[in-house]
């Protein structure tokens, strides 16, 4: 049986889309992983104008769906104080709520807002890391740096 993975991510400028394809890539070459969910690619098949209230209404809904079905949440942690992203800390509450194990990939391996720290079940911040790792059976690995 390999994986359902719900990849969270900030995709709002060249870098952080190169950080997610990245990760992406990684998560797809990994034996245990089965399906990737990438909200980037995954929602508005339908084409909805940007913004309108049925893409709104859509984009929520199937982004839910993505992560009701996930076995694992990967979330990319990108926080810059100024520019952090709202919707990958929601696609983190909503996994912790539900019981889905999150792990965090924070490629700048700084310190960490405490409610993520503690709601994560495995920290990383080596993108090699992810290829290796069993998602099936994901073993806990807290962070142990700094928070806020």
């Amino acid at each position: 049986m390999a994986a359902n993975i719900y990849l969270a991510a900030p995709f709002f400028n060249d870098e952080q889309i190169q950080r997610l394809q990245a990760v992406e890539k990684v998560l797809n070459a990994n034996p245990s992983i089965g399906n990737v969910f990438v909200p980037m690619n995954d929602t508005n098949a339908a084409g909805l104008e940007f913004g309108t209230p049925q893409w709104r209404d859509l984009a929520y809904h199937e982004d839910l769906a993505g992560l009701t079905n996930a076995d694992v949440v990967v979330a990319v942690y990108d926080y810059e104080a100024a520019y952090s992203d709202p919707g990958t800390m929601f696609e983190i509450g909503y996994a912790v709520a539900n019981k889905i194990p999150v792990l965090v990939y924070y490629e700048n391996h700084q310190s960490v807002n405490l409610m993520i720290a503690q709601g994560l079940t495995y920290y990383c911040h080596q993108l090699a890391e992810l290829r290796e790792l069993n998602f099936v059976t994901l073993p806990e690995k807290p962070f142990t740096g700094e928070v806020f």
